[in-house]
């Protein structure tokens, strides 16, 4: 049974308010990616009356990062402990209630805002007041910082995105530390849902779109990382992140307008079918086959039909030939079907002429 969001409790009677919080979760964090984390906030730090800065810890079992977050920040940050570990969905909760200012910006422990983020973000949502998320384009980036990826571009000019309940609803647009919320949204919406471990970010995307305008910035001020430890890749392996968005799907479409609901859910579930089958064709080149089969599992329960049910019984082929045979087997069928190929050509060529 889905439990209704958690409820936020009204920040207005916190005394005077900062504009910005920035909240920083944490949970057995690297202490060098941290100190980027921090340093990347620290460095557009508009001072105590404009901006809260504090970091949140989930009881990690090592102990929350004080020492660490004293010798880059002095006093300037102080160390939220948790007594119990929480879970995703809890300890982003805990940020939000915990936010004194009128817009909170959850940043994760290894990720980063470049610079020009708070101040780009700042203009926009003042220039548009009713919008309840802003959000900027942002770079995928490694374990080193290099970049490898690019968000994809929402439009070309700063401003209120059109048709941005389908968009979101329907493919991968942006990432955490990419987005702000006004707290006031989350008060009105509730929080993060803790039936959902791994896309409960994009439920809460999609549930403000269907009720709040959306402030699109797109310059790239934000950093994503994708790294070894990330949690994400572990649950790539197990299928967990694809079967968690067939969940997602199921509890967002009913923020969808009934007259186009059916519609957007089926592109929905196909969207990330194909993509969990991308991650399948990945997890096959580089040799995992339980990492596959729990991707085949997990796409068939996203979608069942079409192009994506073939592709999908293509792979699972190929899964079993390799279980029986091995991976010579995989090589052989290769090498003769680019044998072949030059003459299914050829036979083309001469029934058409």
């Amino acid at each position: 049974m889905l439990l209704p969001p958690r409820f936020i409790p009204n920040g207005s009677d916190s005394g005077i308010r900062p504009f910005w919080s920035i909240m920083i979760p944490t949970y057995n964090p690297r202490a060098d990616y941290l100190e980027e984390t921090l340093w990347s906030v620290l460095k557009q730090d508009l001072g105590p009356e404009q901006m809260q800065i504090e970091l949140v810890d989930d009881c990690s079992p090592n102990g929350a990062p004080v020492e660490l977050v004293r010798e880059i920040a002095g006093d300037r940050v102080p160390v939220h402990q948790e007594v119990k570990n929480i879970g995703l969905a809890g300890i982003w909760n805990r940020c939000i209630e915990l936010a004194r200012g009128e817009w909170v910006h959850i940043l994760h422990q290894d990720d980063i805002v470049l610079p020009g983020f708070y101040e780009r973000l700042y203009h926009g949502i003042v220039c548009n007041p009713d919008v309840g998320m802003a959000f900027s384009r942002f770079a995928v980036i490694d374990a080193d910082g290099h970049w490898i990826g690019l968000g994809p571009i929402e439009s070309t000019t700063a401003g209120v995105l059109n048709n941005w309940l389908e968009r979101v609803a329907t493919g991968y647009h942006l990432e955490c530390p990419a987005v702000v919320v006004k707290r006031a949204t989350y008060e009105r919406l509730g929080g993060f849902t803790p039936e959902l471990v791994c896309f409960l970010d994009i439920e809460m995307w999609v549930r403000i779109a269907a009720n709040a305008p959306v402030y699109y910035e797109p310059q790239i001020l934000a950093g994503f990382r994708r790294h070894g430890n990330n949690v994400h890749l572990f649950q790539e392996r197990t299928g967990e992140n694809m079967q968690d968005m067939a969940k997602a799907i199921s509890i967002w479409k009913n923020y969808l307008p009934v007259n186009s609901r059916g519609r957007l859910e089926h592109r929905g579930r196909m969207y990330w079918a194909l993509a969990s089958l991308m991650l399948t064709q990945r997890f096959f080149s580089e040799g995992d086959i339980v990492a596959c089969t729990n991707q085949l599992r997990a796409a068939k329960t996203l979608w069942n039909h079409g192009g994506p049910r073939w592709r999908r019984l293509t792979l699972q082929a190929k899964v079993l030939l390799y279980r029986v045979f091995g991976r010579r087997a995989i090589s052989a069928m290769r090498a003769l079907r680019r044998r072949m190929l030059p003459r299914y050509k050829w036979l083309q060529n001469e029934n058409g002429s």
